[in-house]
């Protein structure tokens, strides 16, 4: 079992976590606690997998105060027989009025990749806004024709594709963590 990482955000404070994966861990688990007014969290995750990779994500927000915002995003490329599970809750607790809180999840498979996600959301007050969002898909063989018929090879192909799908995600990013996303891709 992974040890949970605590994190206690304060108010007025907006704080930024980015998390690369690229198949060290087994287990990652984080606790965010939005604990005063007007405090902000946005979780961007990266997670490449290959090979034999697992990673078992877990994550859990909690607003505790009144006007406080989360947006924990998590961007999936699974190559060869990796797999990942994900499971996401946002708490709104009695008494945090105004929140507003975003999950969303984007997988993309190989042939063999596995990938699971699981958001969850309790909302234990009125006048709150939270939703959450998934997608597990393949790498499109339309996509990958329309490259292929430019000139390019399969696998050049391919590789445009998942670069293109995380590209956003990469952008988020501190530029260490960017150039090491880059070439974790690459690899």
């Amino acid at each position: 079992m992974a040890r949970v990482q605590n994190i206690v955000v304060e108010s007025n404070e907006q704080s930024v976590i980015p998390l690369f994966w690229s198949g060290i861990e087994t287990e990652l688990a984080f606790e965010i606690t939005l604990a005063k007014p007007g405090a902000s969290i946005q979780f961007y995750a990266l997670l490449i997998g290959k090979q034999e990779q697992k990673l078992t994500l877990k994550i859990n927000i909690i607003h505790a105060a009144p006007s406080t915002t989360s947006e924990v995003i998590i961007k999936a490329a699974l190559s060869e027989n990796a797999q990942i599970d994900i499971n996401g809750m946002i708490r709104i607790l009695p008494g945090a009025k105004n929140s507003n809180a975003w999950l969303a999840t984007h997988i993309l498979l190989s042939e063999n990749a596995k990938g699971q996600a699981i958001p969850g959301l309790e909302i234990l007050e009125n006048d709150v806004k939270a939703g959450h969002a998934i997608t597990i898909s393949q790498v499109s063989d339309l996509e990958v024709f329309y490259l292929m018929s430019r000139g390019l090879a399969d696998k050049k192909a391919r590789e445009l594709v998942v670069g293109g799908f995380l590209q956003d995600m990469i952008q988020r990013f501190p530029n260490s963590l960017a150039m090491q996303a880059k070439k974790e891709l690459v690899n």
